[in-house]
């Protein structure tokens, strides 16, 4: 009781709490300590039945978020597209980190996850995409392309250096040398 209602009731409530248990009408500390040792042992066998489903729940979403992690190393965030989803902090990264884990705890695989990521964008999502030829040929064609104007342009320059020069001019007579100081005279 609190103390307002300590004090209206008077010197009476003081004495009854001073009496032993068993005077003041109430249990003594035999009968008092039973029910609780029953409520103990109780909590007790209720802890030690939860407990291991409780671990098994922690390891079983350990194991969980290391798959997801595992899978959103290999995804590209398509927002950031230079990282995974598992270092983007964009807020599409965290959806599909989230969509990676409900898919896992519905049981779906990983490999059954990056296809479902493949279908929705396509191989760009994957960062390191499956071997594509035609891609390759896309990616080689230009250097091959340089390749070959190089080769043509060398051959060209090496196949007139080899051409022989053209006979320089004849030496001039006395005569041509004398008409061309006439013309150069005359203008």
């Amino acid at each position: 009781m609190d103390g307002w209602r300590d004090r209206n009731r008077g010197p009476r409530v003081f004495a009854e709490r001073l009496r032993p248990p068993s005077q003041a009408g109430g249990r003594d500390l035999g009968s008092r300590g039973q029910p609780l040792m029953k409520r103990l042992a109780w909590m007790v066998l209720l802890w030690a039945w939860l407990a291991p489903s409780m671990a098994a729940t922690v390891v079983h979403e350990s194991v969980i978020h290391r798959r997801e992690i595992a899978i959103a190393k290999k995804l590209r965030c398509t927002v950031c597209q230079a990282e995974s989803l598992a270092v983007s902090q964009a807020g599409i990264a965290a959806d599909m980190r989230k969509l990676i884990r409900q898919k896992l705890r519905a049981g779906q695989t990983p490999a059954q996850i990056r296809a479902y990521f493949v279908k929705r964008y396509g191989d760009y999502i994957l960062l390191k995409p499956p071997f594509d030829p035609l891609g390759a040929i896309l990616w080689i064609w230009p250097f091959a392309l340089a390749a070959v104007f190089g080769g043509v342009a060398i051959a060209v320059m090496r196949r007139r250096a080899r051409a022989p020069m053209p006979p320089s001019a004849p030496e001039l007579g006395p005569e041509d040398q004398a008409r061309i100081e006439a013309l150069t005279r005359q203008e």
